[in-house]
């Protein structure tokens, strides 16, 4: 995979200097101990800088809004952001993180409108690089999980879903031309679930110690305004260890399934900046997976360190079509500046290196 030119990283510095969700895409909803303090409601300009594989480089502006009330815990929030992407990708967004009651309750929501060229390789765990396309969809994603925190570090709680996907351009030849595979033609996906997540993490940006275990469940159906009914079970699993000298041992355990007719577009995959570094985001998908990844965590001087990392996954048609010769392993390493070391909020530059695959990604906090 041909490697383009690292984008500046005051840029990088800038977006950070704020609060991680800007640019991260797959941080999962837990109980966040972290907090960022404000005396008083504000709205601050954030800009946005990153690179990884199937964006290039990207940017753009963002406003924060924090809002606290009379409690000492993290404030509420909402985000809006414009992105645009050296792929010809545009992104915009509004993400709301609300607490009520006193921190009882929380909600988060996401509104998503987006732009985004990528690439399509086919079904399966052994699909071809040459049948290698591009297509356009262009989608709108509505998300809202209304989290009850049952006490101290277990919370559960409703989840909806709903997304609408117009495809603009396909290869005329391509897979996706004929219109057989589900969602190749646009579709749209509404689903309500269930969120479940025990949460003992001492930092949610880069824990040092605790663990993390989530259970989401999302059933999609046409009686809730959709084409298509299926299911989709998460489990998700991280175990972190300090071992000496300050240093981490990360460890991620996911598996997803799900069955009926499920769009291409949601199908399990892996790859990208979060999920087994490496690998374009997508390259492999099918409507199950697995995936276990590790990293070792190393504070080298000031506010640098360096991480090494590994991992494996693999998907499948069918659970019982898993085997142990159909993993897929990746690994590679990474460097790290800490731009603000109290919150734990760092720099990430990694090169991850895959079967007859590679990626350099440039973005905020770590992988998991």
């Amino acid at each position: 995979m041909t490697q383009k030119n690292i984008v500046p990283v005051l840029g990088l510095i800038l977006a950070t200097a704020l609060l991680f969700p800007l640019t991260s895409r797959a941080q999962s909803a837990a109980n966040d101990k972290d907090t960022v303090f404000t005396n008083r409601n504000r709205i601050f300009p954030v800009p946005i800088l990153f690179y990884t594989p199937e964006t290039g480089v990207a940017g753009g502006a963002a406003a924060l809004y924090l809002m606290r009330d009379s409690s000492s815990g993290r404030p509420s929030s909402i985000t809006a952001d414009a992105i645009y992407t050296e792929q010809k990708q545009s992104i915009f967004e509004i993400d709301g993180d609300m607490y009520f009651q006193r921190h009882a309750y929380r909600l988060l929501s996401s509104f998503v409108f987006q732009k985004y060229p990528n690439k399509f390789f086919g079904i399966g765990n052994f699909t071809a690089a040459s049948d290698e396309e591009t297509y356009t969809p262009e989608s709108f994603v509505v998300r809202a999980v209304l989290y009850r925190n049952v006490f101290a570090r277990y919370n559960i709680g409703p989840l909806i879903r709903y997304e609408s996907v117009s495809m603009r351009e396909v290869k005329p030849a391509g897979l996706l031309a004929p219109g057989t595979i589900a969602g190749s033609r646009g579709s749209k996906s509404s689903g309500l679930g269930l969120v479940a997540n025990w949460d003992s993490r001492d930092n949610t940006f880069a824990a040092s110690s605790g663990s993390f275990y989530q259970l989401t469940g999302l059933f999609y159906n046409r009686s809730f305004g959709g084409d298509y009914n299926f299911s989709d079970i998460l489990f998700d699993t991280r175990l972190f260890f300090q071992t000496v000298s300050s240093q981490v041992l990360a460890v991620q355990a996911a598996a997803e399934f799900m069955q009926g007719t499920v769009p291409f577009q949601d199908l399990v995959r892996f790859g990208g900046q979060n999920i087994i570094r490496g690998y374009f985001d997508g390259r492999y998908r099918d409507k199950n997976g697995m995936a276990l990844q590790a990293e070792y965590r190393v504070p080298v001087w000031w506010k640098f360190g360096v991480v090494a990392f590994a991992g494996a996954a693999q998907v499948a048609d069918q659970v019982s079509h898993f085997g142990t010769n159909r993993f897929w392993f990746a690994g590679g390493l990474g460097l790290r500046f800490f731009w603000n070391p109290k919150e734990h909020i760092s720099l990430r530059l990694d090169y991850g290196v895959g079967n007859n695959s590679s990626g350099v990604y440039i973005t905020v906090t770590e992988a998991f």
